[in-house]
């Protein structure tokens, strides 16, 4: 909306861009299924996604909205070039030895992966982005969304073992091989371009990959076996409640589990290390901890529990832990 002129609209609460609006009554929000949307309660009721949006803005087919929305978010056309020349930008991009391949031919067969000094994408990773591809399509109606999902937070794991992220490019032939074998699955009344705009869309909205639900259970198993004594003590509140000290043993844990840096918790699964916590309570003792400097939300989630995990980095060292601890003792 911004590059359209209309970054003033794009609030909760804002006047309308299409109509004269004495009192606010347009709204932009993100919705139950992850993606943003927009209404205005006066002229647009229905409201509709990015799409919807340009199609309504600009007059334009939804097939030319979908076009327009890959190019301005910067998305590679929707089928492979059929030139085996790539840009320099591609040819100069440098990959970890982990993803090239010395025996690749200069050309692979002009499949549209970019090449680097004559060398493509690991032949192993390519074969395992198509067999993520085929293990998540479709085998049923209605599943798409669900599925879909699944399939972009296996491709973030790859992402995250393999670094660095892999381009648009090189995911295309994983999109391309799930949308064949989810074909007859799929919802007519929606196309591949719509489906293609959900794929990438998606992959910015992973925020805990496949495998990251091992690291929560273990470091809430962990958690779960500690004696009151071996909780964090909390600063400037030594007298805080065991629930907090709990939740703030999972933030270790879980700082340590991923090399003490940045890591993903939902709220739901904070609630998890005491007995009887809401996720809504987890959210507020989140919050309390920020604020007495035992973590830093580096990104805030959803509150809901399936939403979207926070991300968090936790701030107290294990001296720092040993000393409060000691504190607590003498008191």
């Amino acid at each position: 909306m911004s590059r359209l002129g209309l970054g003033e609209h794009a609030k909760k609460v804002a006047h309308c861009p299409w109509h004269h609006d004495e009192h606010p009554s347009f709204s932009v929000f993100e919705g139950d299924d992850g993606f943003w949307h927009y209404k205005c309660f006066v002229c647009d009721t229905q409201g509709g996604d990015e799409i919807a949006f340009l199609v309504k803005h600009l007059g334009i087919s939804r097939r030319e909205a979908i076009k327009l929305y890959l190019e301005m978010a910067g998305f590679p056309p929707s089928r492979p070039p059929k030139s085996c020349e790539y840009p320099q930008s591609l040819a100069s991009r440098k990959f970890p030895p982990s993803r090239r391949s010395p025996e690749s031919p200069e050309s692979p067969e002009c499949l549209g992966y970019p090449m680097s000094n004559g060398q493509g994408l690991d032949g192993e990773v390519e074969k395992e982005l198509q067999r993520l591809a085929a293990s998540n399509a479709c085998t049923e109606r209605s599943t798409a969304k669900k599925r879909l999902w699944k399939l972009l937070r296996d491709l973030r794991a790859v992402d995250e073992r393999i670094g660095p992220k892999l381009t648009n490019r090189e995911l295309m032939p994983a999109f391309d091989e799930w949308h064949r074998l989810s074909q007859p699955f799929l919802d007519p009344a929606k196309t591949r371009d719509g489906y293609l705009a959900k794929f990438f869309a998606g992959l910015e909205k992973v925020r805990v990959p496949t495998g990251d639900g091992d690291t929560i259970k273990k470091a809430l198993e962990g958690v779960w076996k500690l004696a009151p004594s071996e909780l964090p003590m909390i600063p400037g509140c030594e007298n805080a409640p065991e629930s907090w000290r709990r939740i703030a043993a999972l933030h270790r844990e879980l700082s340590r589990l991923c090399g003490n840096g940045i890591y993903f918790l939902s709220y739901r699964d904070a609630a998890k290390a005491y007995d009887g916590l809401s996720h809504q309570s987890a959210y507020t003792i989140t919050f309390a901890l920020a604020r007495l400097g035992v973590i830093k939300i580096v990104r805030i989630g959803d509150v809901r529990p399936n939403g979207r995990a926070s991300e968090f980095r936790y701030l107290l060292s294990e001296t720092e832990n040993r000393v409060e601890e000691d504190a607590g003792f003498e008191l």
